[in-house]
């Protein structure tokens, strides 16, 4: 399915910028594109030259000039004659299946830890989408019949979800009797060290209101942000705290996530820039970050993803600017 297909259905619903249209499509549950500027740019070019939309400059006094699209009749046809088309079949592209099936020399703790981390990702997935039901947002002055569809568009992300969830419990159950000829038989004398390895251990928070915005502030140096796992769970935690905004003491991050060639800073990036997450970090003497580490966040505030303050005054005020634009 080609995005110029996408973008004439959203452009058919009521015209918009370029800027517009990329959020709707990267905000999207069932969009699979990255929405990213130039796949969508270079789309509109060339359903202008087809002329399948005409577009129209607005200026405005206060912002930047914008660029509104709009579908001509020639659009309309194209969309419909798509529409009409025979459906492509599905694709079942999930990465954990072939993880799963590559699984023979796991033994039983690691084949539960890659179910558990597998599950917390589906778990994640349908917090967000509970939280940001975007694709229809878009939508003015619906009709009955338009209103009926989305929703179950809606409730069939939503039984994806579930039914993805269901199935990772009969899994659970299928092989829990089964033996493992991976696992190792201890010696019923050695000592159990009950200290929970880095994985399992719970980043503690709290939820601060300030003017309106919301935001989670991880600022305990007991447990701190060490491992891919945690990144989910701080995902996991601002879903079911209805927010987008995170908030970080630089106490509460570990060593090896301030150290970039570990790679946690970058799988934090790239996580949040997938879910739209904005996040902060508040340090007050910069000069004791790596500059490595400085480079990165710099690479990161062209999306503004992640930035430094020296308080959190400068931070909370960079989330209500976000939420001014109309981003949240």
């Amino acid at each position: 399915m080609s995005i110029n297909f996408a973008i004439l259905g959203i452009l058919s619903y009521k015209s918009m910028a370029g800027y517009d249209l990329k959020k709707i499509i990267q905000d999207s549950a069932f969009m699979h594109w990255s929405g990213n500027n130039n796949q969508i740019y270079k789309s509109l070019t060339e359903l202008l030259d087809k002329g399948l939309v005409t577009n129209e400059v607005k200026y405005q006094e206060s912002s930047p000039t914008k660029k509104i699209y709009t579908i001509t009749s020639e659009g309309l046809a194209a969309l419909k004659e798509w529409v009409l088309s025979p459906v492509e079949p599905s694709e079942i592209k999930k990465p954990f299946l072939v993880q799963l099936a590559c699984s023979k020399q796991l033994n039983t703790n690691e084949l539960n830890k890659l179910i558990d981390g597998y599950e917390s990702q589906v778990k994640m997935q349908l917090l967000m989408w509970q939280t940001n039901k975007q694709d229809s947002n878009f939508l003015s002055d619906r009709t009955v019949l338009e209103t009926k569809i989305w929703s179950f568009i809606n409730d069939n992300i939503r039984r994806t979800h579930e039914n993805e969830l269901g199935w990772i419990q009969d899994l659970r159950r299928a092989i829990a009797n089964i033996p493992n000829k991976n696992d190792v038989t201890e010696n019923a004398n050695m000592k159990v060290n009950d200290k929970k390895e880095k994985s399992d251990r719970i980043m503690k928070y709290t939820v601060n209101n300030n003017h309106g915005i919301s935001y989670v502030h991880f600022n305990d140096s007991e447990t701190k942000l060490e491992t891919e796992r945690n990144i989910l769970d701080i995902i996991t935690a601002l879903a079911e705290n209805n927010t987008q905004f995170v908030l970080f003491d630089i106490e509460a991050l570990s060593k090896d996530f301030l150290e970039p060639k570990k790679g946690l800073v970058g799988t934090l990036l790239q996580k949040f820039t997938m879910y739209h997450i904005k996040s902060a970090i508040v340090i007050k003497d910069m000069s004791n970050l790596k500059s490595e580490f400085g480079d990165s966040i710099a690479e990161s505030r062209k999306h503004d993803v992640l930035r430094l303050f020296i308080n959190i005054a400068d931070a909370e005020k960079w989330f209500w600017s976000l939420k001014q634009k109309g981003e949240f």
